[in-house]
């Protein structure tokens, strides 16, 4: 699992969040605006509550002499409502943005890393789960924290005006809130961390699983994962249970301390009234108006200490969206101390430095190349010089890194080692995108969708693409009928017709972008001898005036090339 960013403490308020969110900028001018005019509200709906009470009690006043002022407290109420139901709307609006801006930018992020950075089942548990969890913290925390520094300003300054006594008293108690929630809340965040670590390491095992899950089924050995899941399980929700249960006890420790306070105000107050400090209508006005208005000023405080747990979960999941955008996918490997590299003294990687390859076919050379996996030995050292405008086939053993090479030179592998060159100028000071756009790349196991073989052979490059460029590369890769339909599991095809169907996005490509690079890794692996020596006689033209790297053990396949590499 990806470690947080170093040296970075995550706080309440993250303001990467609105920085990163077309948005959320305006949702907090639209919470400030809301939390002025319901503090405005709940000052109004004090003030009307307290005149109706003592008119009625104290001035014997009858409903008809009352009526504006219970006119006055439904409207007052009414707005209230009104303004919840706005915030309400806004804030899923806004959430909605956020997260899929995060979601995009992620995305996009993952992209450009090598493959292998991230575990697809921790990634797809932080894009989907992780971030979804941000609703909680626009819909219910930011509000509450814009409140909490709006309307106990408000009140107090009502108080003082009124009855200078219960003001200081809320002065002098009101921080004892935020404290125990800072206190509390420092806990619930390594909880939440935990929490956080353990939802990945879970979705991780079972992307894990549900991979491995036909090879487990060949050797029998699916059913002995039960026991491995029930463990795992019940760690997760002796978490999930744990964490509640701090949730619960850190709301009462603040509703404790906001009842303990309003009792010492209403006792100041009771006080107040029997000895006389305060008569009449007026007196009894503002006793109920201190307080109705005491436990205002708590509310928004507590609900702030309590909304933070549910917002824990997302601000943990978009600290780790962070730690991604934050990586550099096309740093270097660390060059030796003294060096500008090192230093800091040239930054080749900036944007402004990137170079974009040549649009003519390119010499590729491997130079002393390390490659390794977590787990495993490393690669063997590895140099290789693949010449412009030929044919390599590469016949190594299964294991010894030919896809690895493939995939390296797409960006999708970094040597811990070494160097990848295309025509002497390195891999990482060219631009990645621009390398990608000048490469036809038919991997091993071509990635497909739900959908028809030609909206699967469409995705070969972005925009319209006619009918009858479609129909000219499926014909020429010998792929089923593009009607026929697919799932995103293979199912629908053999082996053979899918790695059809992806040499038919790769000939797409090649027409379409006329890229002066093909690499094909295993491309005829599943084919019956007449399909192959169809689909090489197809691809002939195609490899003209192009480097072409092949990775294949067939006889037919090494028949073909200029240059034949075993190591």
């Amino acid at each position: 699992m990806t470690a947080l960013a170093p040296n970075r403490t995550r706080g309440s308020f993250d303001r990467r969040l609105l920085h990163r969110a077309r948005g959320a900028t305006a949702y907090i001018g639209v919470c400030a605006a809301l939390g002025l005019v319901q503090t405005a509200c709940v000052v109004a709906g004090a003030y009307f509550t307290a005149s109706v009470v003592a008119g009625a009690f104290a001035g014997g006043e009858d409903l008809a002499a009352l009526s504006p002022q219970i006119i006055a407290l439904a409207a007052v109420l009414a707005a209230r409502a009104l303004l919840a139901s706005v915030q309400e709307a806004a804030a899923h609006r806004a959430a909605a943005g956020v997260k899929s801006g995060l979601r995009r930018q992620a995305l996009e992020q993952l992209m450009r890393l090598p493959s292998g950075t991230h575990h697809t089942g921790e990634a797809a548990q932080l894009l989907v789960r992780g971030i979804d969890a941000l609703d909680d913290y626009f819909a219910r925390y930011l509000p509450q924290l814009v409140l909490a520094a709006v309307v106990p300003v408000g009140i107090l300054a009502v108080m003082l005006a009124v009855y200078p006594p219960a003001a200081l008293i809320v002065l002098a108690t009101l921080p004892l809130i935020p404290v125990f929630g800072i206190l509390i809340g420092r806990y619930t965040q390594t909880r939440a961390d935990r929490q956080w670590a353990a939802t990945s390491r879970l979705a991780h095992h079972f992307a894990d699983l549900v991979a491995g899950l036909p090879t487990l089924k060949a050797f029998g050995r699916a059913a002995r994962q039960t026991g491995a899941i029930e463990v795992t399980t019940g760690e997760y929700r002796r978490r999930s249970m744990s964490l509640l249960r701090i949730a619960f006890c850190s709301a009462l420790v603040l509703e404790l301390a906001a009842s303990l306070s309003v009792a010492v105000v209403a006792v100041t107050v009771g006080v107040d009234l029997v000895h006389g400090g305060m008569t009449g209508v007026l007196g009894l006005q503002t006793a109920l108006l201190v307080l109705i208005l005491a436990p205002e000023a708590y509310l928004p405080l507590r609900n702030v200490g309590a909304h933070y747990h549910a917002s824990a979960e997302g601000l943990a999941a978009a600290e780790k969206v962070f730690a991604i955008l934050a990586e550099r996918p096309e740093d270097a490997p660390p060059a030796p101390s003294g060096t500008p590299a090192a230093t800091g003294a040239t930054a080749i990687t900036s944007a402004a430095h990137l170079r974009t390859p040549l649009g003519r076919a390119p010499t590729i050379q491997f130079r002393r190349t390390v490659f390794a996996y977590p787990g495993r030995e490393p690669l063997p050292e590895l140099s290789l010089t693949v010449p412009a405008g030929q044919t390599t086939v590469l016949t190594a053993r299964s294991g010894a890194g030919k896809s690895t090479l493939m995939a390296a030179l797409l960006g999708f592998r970094r040597p811990v080692s070494g160097s990848i060159s295309f025509d002497d100028t390195d891999l990482t000071v060219l631009d990645l995108a621009a390398v990608r756009r000048t490469i036809a790349w038919l991997p091993q196991r071509p990635v497909l969708i739900d959908g028809t073989v030609a909206e699967n052979v469409r995705l070969a490059a972005p925009g319209d693409i006619s009918d009858p460029a479609l129909a000219k590369a499926i014909a020429a890769a010998h792929a089923p009928d593009p009607r026929r339909r697919v799932a995103a599991d293979g199912s629908g095809l053999s082996a053979g017709e899918a790695a059809r169907v992806g040499l038919a996005r790769l000939l797409l490509r090649a027409d379409l972008l006329d890229p002066p690079i093909l690499l094909l890794d295993e491309p005829t692996a599943h084919l019956d001898t007449d399909t192959e020596v169809a689909v090489l006689a197809s691809l002939a033209p195609y490899r003209e005036s192009r480097t072409v790297l092949i990775a294949s053990h067939r006889s037919a396949v090494r028949a073909i090339a200029d240059r034949e590499v075993d190591w």
